[in-house]
């Protein structure tokens, strides 16, 4: 039997690329070989934008029974044997519908070894994406390259150097961008920067604090946008990262059955509840019902870093063996903890520790609903690995307001109205729906007290709110103290429950509060605090 292989050698501004193709498979399979020296000329010829090669010289080689017999010989190939290549994609004429060929074959949310940077382009596309097993119409904040990022191209900044990040919008549509619990100057914020078709803005900022963020559209009405991919995850590092073995972020997400139940659910009462296990609601780990499998072997330890990036549900995360829970919103904790599985609200996040041992080789499956992914253990004699994982020593601000009144008082509530439309929920804070609900004053650097009360009378409503430009901790609920002094940014008031709050604001501006449920703050439960 005659096995026939081509090495290809591409010349492109004085950039050598071997290329290995099989002549007995087809569609042509392309592997890109160690680079050495074929001792044969190889030239192609590009002779317009569209970068199509013509010409190309080749060294043959026919293996029959053993024996090699080289052939040097001059063979001209046509315009689409090679224009799968990744190099003749990436200088295409810049279609945003996203060529197999150019999708990532690794696991693009495994940040273990991807490297920071201090000069990002964002360009949000919108495509056509598989998710969740189906083809639906999709956004993508993707890279410069349009590959595909089912939940987001990963933005990895270092804490402490400034960050360049400059966003196009090629989409469809219009719309914004909102740093989601990143302490940046209110003017890069992104909720005031219009992004119009074809449009571009250069963010610049430093980051304070160093955890896992999260990058989504504000463009009212937001809902659609961040269900149908508007989203990134935003890490930013330090030294200490460095020394986990498996550095991983899941972003998780969900897709309905129905791609038009989003809207026909908007403003209900279901839509804040936890859908993970209903059978309508398809969850998703890294924009996959399956993600893929990550490794991990005895005496090493990973971190995984969770993202609700849902519109409107909660997610219920569940382990075949205890993590340690050693962060929230971007946050180290004070004392971390272990649990075995975890509810998260949208918009939060929660970092989790992994650190197996035994001698023999397992397979363990992570849950969210209906989404998993499989952690492939391989075994041996090493003892539990030491977490570089660093306490965070923090202020309690309960000693500055616990005993005090509430500054501010936000009652938050929902009712049923009827119009030329239908039926569509009010959801309100102290009776108002934004933009009529106003603007709280604040000096910058002062403590204050803050109560959300969750007034709505169904049983089980809770209302994740996120507060723009400050972190701020839980101090008491139903006036009972706390005493937890995890920060957050975005936290879930319980119904029936008055929980108090203690936040400050170290940058001046006018910045959002607003329930993270989308379809909530599209139907008015939203304000802001002005602080100068």
């Amino acid at each position: 039997m005659i096995k026939k292989e081509v090495l290809l050698v591409l010349s492109f501004n004085k950039i050598y690329i071997p290329i290995s193709i099989s002549w007995t498979n087809f569609p042509l399979k392309l592997n890109v070989p160690f680079l050495h020296n074929i001792g044969v000329k190889i030239n192609v010829i590009f002779p317009s934008r569209m970068i199509k090669p013509i010409l190309v010289y080749i060294e043959q080689k026919n293996e029959i029974k053993g024996e090699k017999m080289k052939l040097k010989k001059k063979v001209y190939m046509g315009v689409f044997v090679l224009a799968t290549t990744s190099l003749l994609a990436s200088c295409s004429s810049g279609s945003s519908s996203i060529d197999n060929q150019q999708q990532l074959k690794d696991d693009s949310y495994n940040i273990t070894s991807k490297k920071s940077s201090t000069n990002v382009k964002v360009n949000i596309i919108s495509t056509i994406s598989e998710i969740a097993g189906k083809k639906e119409t999709h956004y993508q904040y993707t890279d410069e390259s349009k590959n595909s990022y089912l939940a987001g191209v990963p933005i990895v900044l270092d804490k402490g150097k400034e960050a360049t990040i400059k966003v196009s919008n090629n989409s469809s549509t219009t719309t914004n961008i909102h740093w989601h619990g990143l302490s940046i100057p209110n003017n890069q914020d992104g909720p005031d920067i219009t992004l119009k078709k074809k449009e571009k803005n250069t963010f610049k900022f430093t980051p304070k604090e160093s955890g896992t963020f999260w990058v989504h559209s504000h463009y009212r009405p937001v809902e659609n946008q961040v269900t149908k991919g508007m989203y990134a995850p935003v890490i930013v590092r330090t030294e200490a990262d460095k020394s986990y073995d498996l550095d991983e972020i899941m972003m998780l997400g969900d897709t309905l059955e129905n791609n038009d139940q989003n809207s026909k659910m908007s403003g209900m009462n279901m839509d804040d509840m936890d859908m993970s296990e209903s059978d309508s609601i398809s969850d998703t780990i890294n924009g996959k019902k399956v993600a893929p499998n990550l490794e991990l072997g005895g005496g090493q330890i990973g971190k995984l870093r969770f993202v609700n990036a849902s519109a409107n549900n909660f997610k219920t995360v569940k382990f075949p063996f205890k993590v340690r829970v050693i962060a929230k919103d971007g946050y180290n904790l004070e004392e971390p903890y272990e649990v075995r599985n975890f509810k998260i609200a949208p918009g939060q996040r929660l970092d989790v520790e992994v650190a197996l041992i035994g001698k023999d080789n397992k397979t363990y499956t992570i849950k969210d609903g209906n989404a998993k992914v499989k952690i492939k253990y391989k075994g041996n004699n090493k003892t539990k690995a030491i977490s570089p994982f660093v306490p965070l020593k923090t202020d309690n601000l309960a000693k500055y307001v616990l005993d005090k009144s509430p500054d501010i008082s936000m009652r938050l509530t929902e009712e049923m109205e009827m119009n030329t439309s239908g039926m569509k929920m009010k959801e309100m804070i102290n009776g108002e729906v934004f933009p009529d609900t106003g603007t709280f004053n604040v000096k910058v650097g002062q403590v204050y007290k803050v109560q959300f009360e969750n007034a709505d009378k169904m049983a089980g409503m809770s209302h994740p709110m996120h507060i723009h430009g400050a972190h701020f901790q839980i101090i008491s609920k139903n006036g009972h103290p706390t005493n937890d002094t995890t920060w957050y940014d975005t936290y879930p008031m319980d119904q029936g429950i008055k929980t108090d709050i203690a936040i400050k604001f170290d940058e001046p501006g006018v910045w959002m509060v607003h329930c993270h449920i989308l379809n909530h703050e599209d139907n008015g439960m939203m304000t802001s605090f002005t602080a100068k």
